[in-house]
C-alpha cells in the first residue's frame, strides 16, 4: 500500500517530481483559474490614490529652555533632545488634532464621502487615510490616501486624485493657522507677563538708583578709590609729622625747661596733629562727623566699601535685567503683531497619477504562488493515500 510506512520513508525527490509531473495539467488549469479571477478582482477593486506634501519644521520660536539649553552643553544629560525632531512631534500633534481634522471635513464633506454616519466615525476614517512621517533627512511628510469605489468611472478617479492633493495641501493650510494662532497667543501672554515684568523692574531700578546716590551722599563719596588714598596718606603725613614733632621735643627739653614757650608750642601743635588723626582714622565726636569732609574715615572705609558694593552691584543687577527685559518685551510685541508663515513647505502636494494601490501584478502573482503551493500539496496528498494507483 502507498500509504505504508515503509513507502513514506522511500518516497525520493524523483518521486516527487513524477507525482507532480502527472498532475501539472490540474495544476496549471488552478494556477491559471485563480490568477485570472484574482486579475478580474483586483479590476473592480477601489483604487487608493495618494498625495504627499513635505515640509521643513521651522526651528522654534519660544525662549530657549534649562533644558534645551543644557541639550547643547557639554553635561552628560546634554543632546537626549532632538529640536528637530521636537518640534516635528510638536507639528504632528498640531496635525491629528481635533480642530485640523474636523476642519477638514467640514470643508470637503467627508461624512458623506466616507459614508460615515456621523462626525466621530468620520473623525477615525480620515486619521486613517492620513500618514504622518517623520523623513530621515528631518523633513516632515504628510500623506493623504483616497480611495475610488469599487465600481466607478474615470469622472470619479479623476476627483479622487484631485481631492487627495487638496486634502494634503489644506493640511498644510490649517497646521499653518493653527501654528500661527498658537504663537500669537503665546507671544500675547508672553507680552503681558514681560510688560508687568518691565514695570516692576523700571521701578526697582529706580529705587536702586536712589538708594545709591544717597548712601554717596551720606557720606560724600565721589570716588572711593581716590578718596581712600588720599586719607591713608593724609594720615600717613600726620603721624610723620607727629613723630618729628616729638623728636624735636625730646632734644628741646634736654636744653630748655618744660614750660618753657617753645616746648609749650610743640606739645600744642603734637595736640593738634594728634586730633587731626583721630579724626582721620576714627572721625568726629560731633553729630558733624565727617559730612561737607572729602576724607573718609578710615576705620569706617571697609563698611562702606562693603556696603557700596553691594548697592552698585544691585544696580548693575537691575540695569542688566532692564535691558534683557527691554530687548524681550520688543521681540514679544514683534512677534504678536507680525503675520508671516511658520511652515517652510518643501514640495506642495500634487494631483497623483498612478494609483498607489491595488498592486495587481503583486497580487495576481503572490495568488498564484499559493495556488501552486497548494494545488501541489493536494496533488500529493491525493496520489500517494489513493489507494490502487502506481507510481
Amino acid at each position: 500500500m502507498k500509504n505504508s510506512p515503509n513507502y513514506l520513508e522511500n518516497l525520493t525527490f524523483m518521486d516527487v517530481i513524477n507525482i507532480l509531473n502527472k498532475c501539472k495539467i490540474s495544476i496549471i488549469k488552478n494556477v491559471f483559474y485563480i490568477s485570472f479571477i484574482t486579475a478580474i478582482f483586483s479590476f473592480i477593486l477601489p483604487k487608493t490614490f495618494t498625495a504627499v506634501a513635505v515640509l521643513m519644521p521651522p526651528g522654534s520660536q519660544q525662549d530657549i529652555s534649562i533644558l534645551n539649553a543644557f541639550s547643547d552643553s557639554e553635561l552628560p544629560f546634554g543632546g537626549l533632545i532632538s529640536k528637530t525632531e521636537e518640534e516635528a512631534m510638536r507639528l504632528i500633534a498640531i496635525l491629528k488634532s481635533r480642530t485640523v481634522m474636523e476642519t477638514i471635513i467640514k470643508k470637503y464633506n467627508l461624512i458623506e464621502f466616507y459614508k460615515a454616519e456621523n462626525i466621530e466615525e468620520a473623525l477615525k476614517s480620515l486619521a486613517d487615510h492620513v500618514s504622518l512621517e517623520i523623513e530621515e533627512e528631518g523633513t516632515l511628510s504628510i500623506k493623504a490616501h483616497v480611495s475610488t469605489g469599487w465600481l466607478h468611472y474615470d469622472k470619479d478617479e479623476l476627483k479622487v486624485r484631485e481631492l487627495s492633493a487638496e486634502i494634503a495641501n489644506e493640511f498644510v493650510n490649517q497646521l499653518d493657522i493653527v501654528n500661527k494662532r498658537l504663537q500669537t497667543e503665546q507671544a500675547v501672554h508672553q507680552r503681558k507677563f514681560l510688560g508687568e515684568r518691565y514695570g516692576e523692574n523700571l521701578m526697582d531700578l529706580i529705587k536702586a538708583e536712589e538708594k545709591l546716590k544717597q548712601f554717596k551722599e551720606n557720606h560724600n563719596i565721589i570716588s572711593i578709590e581716590s578718596q581712600t588714598r588720599t586719607a591713608i596718606e593724609s594720615a600717613a603725613a600726620l603721624k610723620n609729622q607727629i613723630l618729628i614733632n616729638e623728636v624735636q621735643k625730646g632734644v628741646v627739653s634736654r636744653k630748655l625747661k618744660l614750660n618753657h614757650p617753645e616746648i609749650i608750642g610743640i606739645e600744642d601743635e603734637i595736640r593738634e596733629l594728634t586730633v587731626k588723626l583721630h579724626e582721620i582714622e576714627y572721625g568726629r565726636d560731633t553729630s558733624e562727623n565727617v559730612r561737607g569732609n572729602l576724607f573718609l574715615v578710615l576705620s569706617e572705609i571697609p563698611q562702606i566699601d562693603a556696603d557700596l558694593t553691594r548697592l552698585t552691584r544691585e544696580v548693575d543687577i537691575q540695569s542688566t535685567l532692564f535691558i534683557y527685559l527691554t530687548q524681550q518685551y520688543e521681540d514679544a510685541k514683534i512677534q504678536e503683531a507680525k503675520n508671516t508663515p511658520t511652515i517652510q513647505l518643501l514640495d506642495p502636494a500634487v494631483t497623483p497619477i498612478k494609483k498607489s494601490s491595488p498592486k495587481r501584478l503583486l497580487m495576481v502573482f503572490i495568488m498564484a504562488l499559493i495556488t501552486f503551493v497548494f494545488s501541489s500539496i493536494y496533488a500529493l496528498i491525493k496520489v500517494i493515500y489513493a489507494p490502487g494507483d502506481n507510481l
